[in-house]
């Protein structure tokens, strides 16, 4: 076959020597020499200087190479994708993810998907964003959306969303007809916050510190749903993020105040994968997709 003499004769101008070459490939050095002289007689002229001490390339030798490779490197990107699309077929891919970006970001994201890729599974867990860092550095995952995950060597984010922080309020009470909410004001308020493995509670800790308040939560919860549910009840306000706000709010259900201070940070939801981690087929394929649609989410939110 054409591509068996490529790729000897490619290998023996890395080696420059017939021997090595077949050492490297483990067939007989006549298999190769007959290869490279099949490849000569259909040039018309010789591709090596024959050597006491090696082979090297002529001229026209050089030009061929350079096609040589070509042909291996096409051929092996063809075969690549053929893996790709059979790894397709078959593909499970195992995704946590914070509550709050389910409805918003996850699940459009995952519908755009699946309509390219019908044939894929998934697992979709919740948890927080200090558990989601964890399984990923087990393996238990694939990748994790996750806000504001801890800082870790092995924890690679291929893309993120910057998102404001708002004050949650039920439509009648008296917060939801404010322009913002000042940081300094919330140690007043009766507020539900997510408990201290949510990076958003790290966030809000972080700041009111900063601020020197003091916050006493009437309620927390290891549940992004929980925060919603107490303030669409009335039974107080929640600290959130816009996204995990937005389809009560289209709703009709809550008002997202702006939260706003000068020690005020934005929340950042990050698609993440464990770094050196060689992910099935469509496990990289969903994580290329969650990128794009992060870096589409956010142009689309600014």
């Amino acid at each position: 076959m054409s591509l068996t003499r490529y790729r000897y004769f490619a290998l023996v101008a890395d080696h420059g020597s017939v021997r090595e070459a077949a050492d490297a490939l483990r067939v007989a050095p006549s298999a190769i020499s007959r290869q490279i002289a099949s490849l000569e007689e259909d040039y018309g002229t010789p591709l090596f200087e024959r050597r006491a001490r090696g082979m090297r390339l002529t001229t026209a030798g050089t030009a061929v190479l350079e096609t040589a490779r070509t042909i291996l490197d096409s051929v092996q990107s063809a075969r690549a994708a053929i893996d790709e699309l059979q790894g397709m077929k078959r593909g499970h891919v195992r995704v946590w993810t914070v509550e709050g970006a389910m409805d918003d970001f996850v699940y459009p994201a995952l519908a755009e998907f699946s309509a390219a890729h019908p044939s894929v599974s998934f697992d979709i867990m919740v948890a927080s964003s200090d558990q989601l860092v964890q399984r990923l550095l087990d393996d238990e995952a694939d990748m994790v959306v996750a806000f504001n995950p801890i800082q870790h060597r092995s924890v690679l984010s291929l893309a993120e969303i910057a998102d404001a922080l708002v004050v949650a309020a039920h439509p009648d009470d008296a917060v939801a007809a404010r322009q913002s909410v000042r940081i300094a004001e919330i140690g007043e308020m009766r507020l539900a916050l997510p408990d201290r493995t949510f990076g958003l509670r790290r966030l809000v800790d972080d700041m009111v510190a900063a601020a020197g308040i003091a916050l006493k939560p009437a309620l927390v919860t290891n549940s992004i749903q929980s925060l919603r549910s107490f303030a669409r009840a009335g039974l107080g306000l929640s600290i959130l993020t816009r996204c995990a706000t937005r389809r009560d709010v289209v709703e009709g259900r809550l008002v997202a105040v702006p939260l706003q201070g000068r020690n005020l940070r934005k929340a950042c939801l990050k698609i993440c994968v464990r770094n050196g981690r060689t992910l099935s087929p469509a496990a990289r394929a969903l994580a290329r997709h969650l990128a794009r649609s992060a870096r589409s989410y956010a142009a689309g939110h600014v």
